[in-house]
């Protein structure tokens, strides 16, 4: 029996991650699909529109067989972390044959071109990038810029947002010598930022700015399966966006001093006094965004360093390997991987937080941060219920 890997968000899910889904399968040949998956913050320093129970039952009514959560320290971090925590995961799992991811490029071959020199870092390469960040480049663009030196060429596939985390997998998959194969499918109808609908595939950015602008869904029908789409009409009162959490973060920011700012993660060159000082000039959280922002520190780790300071994420949180594997749901399917997980995995599999004794204090920090951000992600929801992550049980579709 071969098991089909997918890193993803699905923030929410729609008709273009039931296609790759359904392509990954067929291109692997593989009789199962196991989901690692955000929880309730992303990669890009924003929450899930919907909570990641829902999401989760989503992704199972869709085809997938077994939904395992990325936890936070990985899930709202740059690509590099993001990746190498959710390859981790899978390589812990023992039963992975193959990750399928989605790209702007849909070849495979520069993929793990690039991630082989990124994980393996030649001494000209590593001169190169160097050259470029004395001269005051942001380290994205500065690794890009070496890269093109390096190779002779101008590689097109490092500025795309999948393609770029693309990337990542395969560095990380070259960097943990995983046996974990890696193949892409090509994204179809539409860009990673595209702001409008496209039809019957459109980005989850276009799907998420038509819900907040148009509460009814009727714009949005055609993009998602019925399963989303019913979610969205359950759920409706209790959708979450970025600025909901607005006032939270002026309070958390106005209320730390500067050393508790200059702990966390992401926040160097004393960052913190410009933050502090810019939450006290301003008044939105774009507001707040756009004042930090610098060439150096862009819109997005900004966006991210915020969310992180309301979530107490601290620098020395995210250099550990995963040390839990907490399943949100699961079909029959689903069932049996867990079985064999659960014989050749060496970390724990977390079924019930009640029954979870962390082994170490990095296990206890990384389950914390976790319970941590579901909590603090309730407050915004009209049911305001705390400590979900022990009330919850997986999802279970039959």
């Amino acid at each position: 029996m071969k098991t089909l890997g997918i890193i993803t968000e699905y923030n929410p899910f729609h008709n273009g991650h039931k296609y790759h889904l359904e392509k990954s399968k067929e291109m692997s040949n593989s009789d199962t699909v196991i989901c690692i998956m955000s929880g309730h913050f992303l990669q890009r320093g924003t929450p899930a529109i919907m909570d990641k129970w829902t999401r989760t039952k989503n992704a199972i009514e869709n085809g997938v067989d077994l939904v395992i959560e990325l936890p936070t320290v990985y899930s709202m971090n740059s690509a590099e972390f993001f990746a190498k925590g959710a390859i981790e995961i899978l390589n812990s799992l023992n039963i992975v044959n193959t990750l399928s991811f989605g790209s702007e490029n849909g070849n495979i071959e520069p993929f793990l071109k690039i991630g082989k020199i990124f994980a393996d870092e030649p001494e000209e390469f590593k001169s190169l990038l160097k050259k470029h960040l004395n001269e005051g480049i942001v380290f994205p663009k500065a690794r890009e810029l070496a890269l093109k030196e390096y190779l002779g060429e101008i590689s097109i596939i490092n500025s795309k947002p999948n393609n770029i985390l693309g990337i990542e997998y395969s560095k990380a998959i070259f960097s943990t010598s995983s046996n974990i194969e890696l193949k892409t499918i090509t994204r179809t109808s539409n860009d990673y930022h595209d702001n409008t609908l496209t039809g019957n595939i459109s980005s989850a950015t276009a799907i998420r700015n038509a819900i907040r602008n148009n509460i009814n869904f009727d714009n949005i029908k055609n993009s998602i399966p019925k399963s989303t789409y019913d979610s969205f009409i359950e759920n409706k009162a209790d959708l979450v966006f970025r600025d909901d959490f607005e006032n939270l973060i002026f309070y958390k920011i106005r209320s730390m001093n500067l050393n508790e700012l200059k702990n966390i993660h992401d926040i160097t060159e004393g960052l913190e006094n410009r933050i502090k000082k810019a939450s006290m000039e301003t008044e939105t959280l774009e507001e707040l965004i756009l004042k930090i922002k610098t060439k150096r520190y862009t819109y997005t780790r900004i966006q991210r360093i915020l969310f992180k300071i309301l979530l107490d994420i601290k620098k020395d949180y995210i250099y550990h390997s995963p040390r839990y594997i907490r399943v949100l749901g699961f079909n029959k399917k689903g069932q049996n991987l867990i079985k064999q997980i659960n014989e050749k995995s060496d970390i724990p599999v977390i079924t019930n937080l009640k029954n979870y004794i962390p082994q170490d204090e990095i296990s206890k920090m990384m389950i914390d941060t976790d319970i941590r951000a579901t909590n603090i992600y309730q407050i915004i929801k009209n049911k305001k219920t705390g400590n979900l992550d022990y009330l919850n049980k997986p999802v279970i579709i039959k």
